[in-house]
């Protein structure tokens, strides 16, 4: 049996240990990889008060890039932060779902105040008057919004992301939708601080809303892995070897051998993937602290079942649908704009630029190819 990459006094150590380092491990997996450095440089050379979407399935990982992006910016501003001691260089939130269609801003606001550590949040007084030229209650939700645009501007945080925005979107009527945007768009504008939507393909409602709210090529899609496609099948295995090299037992099982099974009750998502692995792990652990190894059995016990597997699936070839009509529709625009002629004219040089020298049609350019994927490789 091949070294397991865990640590060697971690056995002898309380379950509760084991339990905690295997849930706080996470693969840097190539999707995920890919959807971070997208997001970093698109906050990099984004408008200050521009708002940028982060989308994919459920249970795909987009909380980790949440969290991954949290502490990537506090390690970055550590020593500007020291330096001023006002500066939070991040802000993240996680938007808590409507019990009756109707978005709460004035408890989003609350929320968001307390994350920024602003003090004395329930005693804020707005002096100023609104459009109506009334003065706005104590406690209203136009006071906790003015306190949150002062608390983004003194803090000067980098970013405000928001996880599990598409609770955003569930409200009753489609105009609401728009004016939702509308309020994060104004939001962004005030405080000069962009924000981040991270969410299920259900925010893709918010990129179509208008020609001032679209940015175009400024969205970060972490999508799941497909089976039809090998590099992905690669990349599933090597997730799920990586997971069965850290798993915290005595014994190895061998999740790879069973990789199909994993990947159906998984929908090829590493974060449904990852939180049955916690289940399973703590389960039997919390019932036998000496138990070796984990067998197929065990794993199956907490699987999603067939439907749910269904019904996700749905929902991602549903998300997936929107997408491919967006390239759809770019197709379309070119038309409308009268690119594609210039298009087709780029093509044909292109064609002619290839067949200069001495390569035949068809042969590739010299170049080097990618082998391996890191600590991956061994999986295969």
């Amino acid at each position: 049996m091949d070294q397991l990459l865990f640590p060697c006094d971690l056995l002898d150590k309380p379950v509760e240990d084991r339990i905690s380092y295997f849930k706080e491990y996470t693969v840097a997996h190539p999707h995920l990889n890919k959807a971070f450095k997208e997001l970093l440089d698109n906050i990099m050379v984004c408008e200050r008060n521009e708002i940028l979407l982060v989308y994919g399935p459920t249970g795909v990982g987009k909380s980790t890039i949440f969290n991954k992006t949290l502490k990537y910016f506090y390690e970055l501003l550590e020593e500007e932060k020291n330096e001023d001691r006002g500066l939070i260089p991040i802000i993240g939130e996680e938007v808590i779902s409507p019990d009756d269609g109707k978005f709460d801003w004035k408890d989003f606001y609350i929320r968001a105040l307390e994350k920024l550590k602003e003090p004395m949040i329930e005693f804020k007084k707005n002096i100023y008057v609104n459009s109506k030229g009334i003065l706005p209650k104590d406690n209203s939700r136009s006071t906790y919004r003015r306190s949150l645009e002062n608390a983004l501007i003194h803090r000067k945080p980098k970013v405000f992301l928001i996880d599990e925005a598409q609770h955003m979107t569930r409200i009753a009527h489609a105009k609401k939708l728009k004016d939702q945007m509308e309020t994060l768009k104004s939001l962004a504008s005030k405080s000069n601080v962009p924000i981040v939507l991270i969410g299920t393909y259900d925010i893709l409602k918010f990129r179509n809303l208008g020609g001032q709210l679209i940015r175009r090529g400024m969205d970060v899609h972490l999508p799941r892995y497909k089976a039809e496609v090998e590099e992905d099948r690669i990349s599933f295995k090597n997730i799920l070897w990586m997971f069965q090299k850290h798993m915290p037992l005595k014994e190895e099982f061998q999740l790879i051998d069973h990789w199909e099974y994993f990947f159906i009750h998984s929908a090829g998502c590493v974060g449904i993937l990852k939180l049955w692995l916690n289940r399973t792990l703590e389960f039997n652990l919390l019932k036998d602290p000496a138990k070796k190894c984990l067998l197929l059995e065990d794993y199956k016990r907490f699987a999603l079942s067939l439907d749910k597997v269904d019904k996700i699936a749905d929902e991602i070839i549903e998300g997936e649908k929107i997408l491919k009509q967006s390239k759809a529709k770019e197709s379309s625009i070119y038309l409308k704009l009268g690119l594609n002629n210039l298009e087709e004219e780029s093509i044909g040089h292109e064609h002619v630029s290839n067949r200069v020298g001495n390569r035949k049609p068809g042969e590739r350019n010299p170049k080097r190819d990618q082998v391996g994927l890191g600590e991956f490789e061994n999986a295969n």
